[in-house]
């Protein structure tokens, strides 16, 4: 049996997201059970934590400890299904993102590293090919289409123009987009790193060692921050030491688990949003691209047809 359990945004809050944000220990640890119930894919993103697994849902949500969480079970055809949906972007909160698709191919490759995908190579590459063909195909990539994007507009529009920002977590894939996005809005950024070495896009930013953070909040007029810590990146206590200069300051929160402690936002001039505060701003996104989704969803279709077909010829010639 092939099943998939799905914690994502749509059903679990930030803070039941956030328990299954598994670091890498702990996805290790994951991994070697997996390994003793026929593999599997992990996925782990901001907005979702899924497993794909061949064997059945309740061994499933075991493996993730997912059998109290508000989750979503798909076996067998309709597990397929929502993976090549979900490759195609059509499961995201923005329609058409395309970080889905990295972070959908990264996981299939850790999985690969660990050897526990067995049995999900053709699988994993039809759904890969699948999400190509669909952005080749329609344009649902087109407009914001991204959390990247939503967040340097928010930044934009909290400025008024062009602001000053400090970046936390720019070196990674959520943050190098966001950075790129912030310098094409005409923004001074101020950017830490911990321990990956940032990428050609952070040409015209500043960069800032992470220790440095705290010093850099006062000339701030916004701070995004998107790390993979496991721990708070901005306490309260932290902040209102740090502050001293009298002015509105925005920060958005894109991390799963939070970077930034809560009562952030009860600071006086301080404006707290996290991931889940776009969704609104998703849905008017969302419905400019009704047409590129319903064409991406009739390509979902005929992909997996062609991959049913395929199964169903291998097996054939290997009854023979």
């Amino acid at each position: 049996m092939f099943t998939c359990i799905s914690v994502h945004f749509m059903r679990a809050p930030l803070p039941v997201r956030e328990k299954f944000a598994f670091p890498p220990q702990m996805r290790r640890e994951l991994y070697a059970r997996l390994s003793e119930c026929g593999g599997g894919v992990l996925l782990v993103t901001c907005n979702r934590t899924e497993l794909y697994a061949f064997c059945p849902p309740d061994d499933a949500k075991k493996l993730l400890k997912a059998e109290d969480a508000p989750c979503t079970v798909y076996t067998d055809g309709a597990a397929k299904e929502h993976l090549f949906s979900l490759a195609a972007g059509l499961c995201s909160m923005l329609v058409g993102e395309d970080e889905i698709l990295h972070q959908l191919k990264n996981a299939y490759k850790e999985a690969a590293s660990f050897g526990v995908r067995k049995g999900a190579d053709r699988l994993f590459q039809a759904a890969l090919a699948c999400g190509r063909r669909v952005r080749a195909e329609t344009k649902i990539s087109a407009y914001a289409c991204s959390v990247a994007t939503l967040a340097a507009n928010a930044v934009t529009r909290f400025t008024r123009g062009h602001g000053c920002v400090l970046l936390v977590g720019g070196s990674g894939m959520v943050g190098g987009s966001v950075l790129k996005n912030l310098l094409a809005a005409g923004h001074t950024v101020y950017a830490t790193q911990r321990t990956h070495a940032f990428s050609s896009a952070a040409e015209g930013a500043e960069r800032l060692a992470y220790e440095a953070r705290y010093t850099a909040l006062d000339r701030a007029d916004a701070v995004v921050s998107c790390t993979a810590s496991p721990h708070v990146v901005f306490t309260a206590e932290g902040v209102r030491a740090a502050l001293h200069a009298q002015k509105e300051r925005l920060f958005l929160d894109l991390a799963v688990p939070p970077d930034i402690a809560p009562a952030v936002g009860t600071i006086e001039g301080c404006t707290l949003k996290n991931i889940d505060d776009f969704r609104a701003d998703a849905q008017a996104n969302n419905q400019k691209k009704r047409a590129a989704a319903e064409a991406a969803a009739r390509i979902v279709k005929d992909c997996l047809a062609a991959y049913e077909e395929g199964a169903r010829l291998r097996a054939e010639r290997g009854s023979v």
